[in-house]
């Protein structure tokens, strides 16, 4: 997601409830972002952590989301987040969707 002079990722790990560790908002350049011809070496970018999720996560009471897969920015600058249930049998069906506010 590009958002001014940066773009902003999630790292996730896959893993629901208590077994979840990795539930993050990453920040990188847009000046390290430059294309990379195809075979080309890949460049290294930097990246920040903005924001863990896993309180957000947690204050609902609930058991913590596997699939952090949607992150929005709208024209204020406030922060969205959304989680995919996949749709499947082994899953409650639950998604979120919920703003984290502002990030600066």
């Amino acid at each position: 997601m590009a958002h001014g002079d940066w773009f902003y990722v999630i790292e996730r790990d896959n893993q629901i409830g208590a077994d979840a560790v990795t539930k993050k908002i990453y920040r990188i350049p847009a000046t390290d972002m430059v294309p990379t011809p195809l075979g080309g070496e890949l460049r290294v970018v930097s990246k920040e952590e903005v924001r863990d999720l896993l309180p957000d996560l947690k204050q609902l009471n609930g058991y913590v989301q596997d699939k952090i897969e949607g992150l929005a920015i709208d024209a204020a600058g406030e922060v969205f987040i959304s989680t995919d249930n996949d749709g499947v049998d082994d899953h409650s069906g639950e998604t979120l969707f919920f703003s984290i506010g502002k990030i600066e």
